[in-house]
């Protein structure tokens, strides 16, 4: 869920800024009805379980759309690596800081020596999979533009069809290359190259606003059908009418053209709210079926629930990551991640001699 909206005129889109917000929200509503415990609690065959498992299946290509911004914003520019580490402490905010607060206020019942290792080294141990599996694609990034970047529109044409047809078409159906239903760093390289290859052959730029919508209801109508009356194979993050999906919510963002400094400073604090939800005590205290009386309200009462109780997971996570921000500038984090680069640079070039 990387911050990166700056397209190749060097002209911030704040479309996509836009984008990565309403993405940021709909994940908050998939842990709403999911993690919340309303989609578990519905009845099946209800019409709270096909409603909530519609706005279910509408959110669903949020994850996906971080990834596809990545590429489809690419520049071929070479990535600086402090803000990876920037990253890193972030998360290392919501992993160990804010898991030791919520143990002291009580929240959290126990905090093994175990657990304060695992906490303190979140990629290490996956404690946010989507940063663990991003921290893999951000090394991967500088081969992947080589590939995207060198390539005529022909060529790129034939890669987007093949990517799209061996690990979204097959991966569904037999997953070959292990890319485990979306929850991978794997599946973040072929969204970030799906991304960029779109952006490169200029994908649906012809088509019409309305085309582009009416497509995206199809892909979700299709997979909400398929997971009512089937068996729900479409509803995972490497689906065809899922990736589609949000691939076509880039296209759409990405042609919005608007004026203004609050979206582009709302929007570099998208991936604080994700890690504030994602905390293992939040996650599990907190949020774990805490929603499921929702399903004993009315359908329409039910809905408006899960709207507001997805707002206010955004609103309380972007709250804290507003604060953690500024903290952070002002004990000078961002100073000693240049720090750290610089030192990690200067041990591989020492290294690296030893491989004469």
């Amino acid at each position: 869920m990387e911050n990166h909206t700056i397209i190749s005129n060097n002209k911030r889109n704040y479309g996509i800024d836009l984008l990565r917000l309403v993405l940021m929200y709909m994940v908050c509503v998939l842990h709403t009805l999911g993690q919340g415990g309303i989609l578990n609690a519905s009845e099946g065959g209800s019409i709270g379980y096909k409603t909530f498992w519609l706005i279910e299946i509408m959110a669903y290509c949020a994850v996906d759309g971080f990834a596809l911004i990545s590429g489809y914003m690419a520049t071929g520019k070479p990535r600086r690596f402090e803000k990876l580490a920037d990253m890193w402490f972030q998360a290392f905010f919501y992993s160990f800081i804010v898991t030791g607060f919520l143990t002291l206020m009580g929240v959290n019942e126990y905090f093994s020596k175990a657990e304060m290792i695992q906490c303190a080294l979140p990629v290490t141990y996956g404690k946010f999979w989507y940063f663990t599996a991003f921290f893999a694609l951000f090394f991967a990034i500088p081969i992947l533009d080589k590939f995207v970047f060198s390539i005529n529109e022909c060529i790129a044409k034939k890669a987007l069809l093949i990517a799209v047809f061996l690990y979204s078409i097959l991966g569904i159906v037999m997953d070959p290359f292990k890319s485990r239903a979306g929850y991978s760093a794997l599946w973040l390289m072929v969204l970030y190259v799906v991304g960029a290859l779109a952006k490169k052959i200029r994908l649906f730029e012809t088509r019409k606003a309305v085309s582009l919508i009416i497509t995206w209801m199809v892909c979700i109508l299709i997979t909400w059908m398929v997971q009512v009356w089937w068996n729900g194979i479409l509803t995972n993050y490497i689906s065809p009418t899922i990736l589609l999906s949000g691939l076509i919510m880039v296209i759409l963002f990405s042609r919005i053209h608007l004026k203004g400094t609050v979206i582009s400073k709302l929007s570099p604090l998208a991936f604080g709210i994700y890690l504030f939800q994602l905390n293992q005590v939040i996650w599990k205290n907190v949020i774990g079926g805490a929603f499921t009386f929702v399903v004993e309200k009315n359908i329409v009462v039910g809905v408006i629930y899960v709207l507001c109780l997805a707002a206010i997971i955004f609103m309380s996570g972007l709250l804290v990551e507003f604060i953690r921000n500024a903290v952070a500038k002002w004990i000078r984090i961002p100073r000693l991640c240049n720090a750290i680069v610089k030192l990690a640079h200067t041990c591989l070039e020492k290294t690296a001699v030893l491989l004469k």
